[in-house]
């Protein structure tokens, strides 16, 4: 598959799960308290596993949208390549453990009613290993991704501003883990505007995935 084609497919698939995510949240996004979010899971763990089954895929998509980006852009500096994809890689396998355990875990612990375990494990639970897996997922992600893009923010084209909100984006998500540490709400939340923004870098990377297959196919005088 040639780069462009990479560009398009991993942007299509990566806006697709990015979509999808947050509107499954909103249909069956138990609320209440701990307990009453609990019933709620019992009672309809096929909906909570749907839900982050699919936001096991988040990882995997944005890593593959990440890597499209940097074979066009070309990254210069092969030390920073490999190290900015270490910090990807801890991101990857704390997020899959974070969501994974709400398909797998959580629902083994009610069906054997470890309701002090479930606390521990369930993504809702002000106590929760697996929100807190998933925020310092996110802040490796924030690493890795200002190794990777912010070397950008100086070239010219799509490349640019793709890099530019990267940036921005992981500023805000190394903001909402030291909220999450710090025990901030207000810088916590920072993780909803961390994950808007990523919204525009997969239109971004269509768009360029069609633009340099024009280009590609364009015939020469």
């Amino acid at each position: 598959m040639k780069a462009q084609n990479h560009l398009l497919t991993s942007g299509i698939i990566f806006l697709v799960i990015l979509i999808l995510w947050p509107v499954l949240m909103a249909i069956s996004q138990p609320s209440g308290t701990l307990e009453e979010q609990l019933r709620w899971v019992a009672e309809n763990t096929n909906h909570m596993k749907w839900q982050f089954s699919l936001a096991l895929l988040i990882s995997p998509a944005i890593i593959y949208l990440m890597a499209a980006q940097l074979t066009i852009a070309n990254i210069a500096d092969k030390v920073l390549l490999q190290l900015g994809m270490i910090f990807l890689a801890v991101y990857a396998a704390l997020n899959c453990i974070s969501y994974g355990s709400q398909v797998v875990l959580v629902p083994k612990l009610l069906d054997a009613g470890m309701y002090d375990q479930l606390a521990l494990w369930y993504f809702g639970s002000e106590v929760s290993i697996a929100y807190f897996l998933n925020q310092t997922g996110y802040f490796f992600w924030a690493i890795g991704t200002l190794v990777l893009f912010s070397g950008f923010i100086s070239q010219k084209g799509m490349i640019r501003y793709i890099s530019i909100l990267y940036v921005v984006s992981a500023v805000l998500s190394i903001v909402a883990f030291v909220g999450l540490v710090l025990n901030n709400a207000a810088m916590n939340s920072m993780t909803f505007p961390s994950g808007l923004l990523l919204l525009p870098v997969g239109v971004m990377t269509v768009v360029w995935g069609v633009k340099r297959g024009r280009k590609e196919v364009r015939p020469t005088r």
